[in-house]
């Protein structure tokens, strides 16, 4: 396990609460990781049921199954919740944050050096859709509620309309799978984060999970988990698997008839305040480099 390596923890913490509220778009996104608020008593805590940050690590980082000397891109790591965490688990892994807010990387940064987690490389840099031509290979990609901000936060000539959206995310993720053998994914259900611009009804979870999974095969991503959020015997949030018929469905993009329905209805989504919870959490990979 890691440990803090800098004797100056006071100092630090206010650097990184400046840095964690710059008053960006996407500033107060991510909680604090749990190791470096021990160590430094400092956390900056999203409500559960409105994010469940930790609950998406524990589901994505026990179906990551990558030898040791892996490496791992998070695209939009914003302040690197998930980078950090990772780092921190699995030393041998090199983990790449990709994020453009260069206050936010300057976080994950000094957070990686002062814990001395050396597996972790930020860059500022761009991830639309010209900038995928410059990734590297990696083993595996974290690409967690960043599409649907396409035309707003990057790539501002992507049309403002549904259709044209849809088409730019499957050339996305289809330039995106030459990068990476497997695919961590989340997307948003909305344009550019914007309500008023849906890409379909909030509580219409069959058509949120079609739409999802046609991306994903139109693309030429294999579905291999499917996670939702559910509210355990305690009424915390957990992420656990779809049974395989429905993985099965989503992996040949037909969602639909009685078990599908069932499903999602057995799942009670509506019990969440927000929609950030009704969105499926893809674990998937590319086809062309299947085993």
């Amino acid at each position: 396990m890691s440990t803090l390596t800098t004797a100056f923890a006071p100092a630090l913490v206010e650097r990184l609460r400046r840095l964690y509220h710059d008053q960006s778009k996407h500033s107060i996104y991510q909680s604090v990781p749990a190791f470096v608020a021990r160590a430094l008593g400092y956390q900056e805590e999203i409500h559960s049921l409105w994010r469940s940050d930790a609950p998406r690590y524990d589901y994505l980082a026990a179906r990551l199954d990558l030898p040791a000397g892996a490496s791992v891109a998070d695209i939009g790591a914003n302040t690197g919740f998930f980078t950090l965490n990772l780092a921190q688990a699995r030393p041998g892994w090199r983990i790449a944050a990709y994020e453009l807010n260069p206050r936010h990387a300057e976080f994950i940064r000094l957070t990686a050096e002062a814990f001395g987690l050396s597996g972790v490389e930020v860059r500022v840099q761009s991830c639309d859709l010209a900038g995928l031509e410059r990734l590297s290979g990696f083993d595996a990609v974290l690409l967690l509620n960043v599409v649907h901000h396409a035309g707003f936060d990057f790539d501002p000539t992507v049309p403002d309309d549904n259709v044209a959206f849809t088409d730019y995310a499957v050339a996305y993720l289809r330039r995106l799978r030459a990068h990476g053998r497997r695919l961590v994914f989340q997307i948003g259900s909305n344009r550019g984060g914007d309500k008023s611009r849906p890409l379909f009804p909030r509580d219409d979870d069959r058509t949120r999970l079609a739409w999802t999974a046609q991306l994903l095969h139109a693309a030429g991503w294999r579905i291999d988990h499917l996670g939702y959020a559910q509210l355990d015997e305690a009424g915390a949030v957990v992420f656990r698997d779809a049974p395989d018929e429905i993985v099965f469905a989503a992996r040949a993009a037909r969602v639909e008839g009685a078990a599908v329905d069932a499903f999602l209805r057995d799942l009670r989504l509506g019990r969440f305040p927000g929609e950030f919870h009704r969105r499926p959490l893809v674990v998937a990979t590319a086809l062309n480099q299947a085993s």
